[in-house]
């Protein structure tokens, strides 16, 4: 098993979405049957295929690649959830122990 519930529940509460009890066990099992599937990708045989780079036959177009102006940092931390003490930079919870 790849996932629990408390896992769920903590990825979760990670991203800000809230879920009840029953939701994350419900999620547990949709998500243990992606993995499954996932998982049987690896009986595909796919001998002599070619690498797909792209499911059009034609390429995108493509815009020029010009500088556009720029918020300024006062301006991108107003919308932080929690800036650090400075008003410097972005603070995160800490998700790897």
């Amino acid at each position: 098993m790849y996932f629990t519930k408390e896992k769920v529940k903590n990825n979760a509460k990670m991203v800000r979405i809230g879920l009840t009890d029953e939701m994350a066990e419900k999620m547990v099992g949709e998500l243990e049957n992606v993995i499954e599937w996932i998982k049987g990708l690896d009986d595909v045989n796919v001998d002599g295929v070619e690498p797909l780079i792209s499911v059009a036959d034609h390429p995108l177009p493509r815009r020029p690649d010009t500088v556009l102006p720029q918020a300024s940092r006062e301006e991108v931390l107003k919308n932080a959830p929690s800036p650090d003490d400075e008003g410097e930079y972005f603070t995160v919870p800490k998700i790897i122990e």
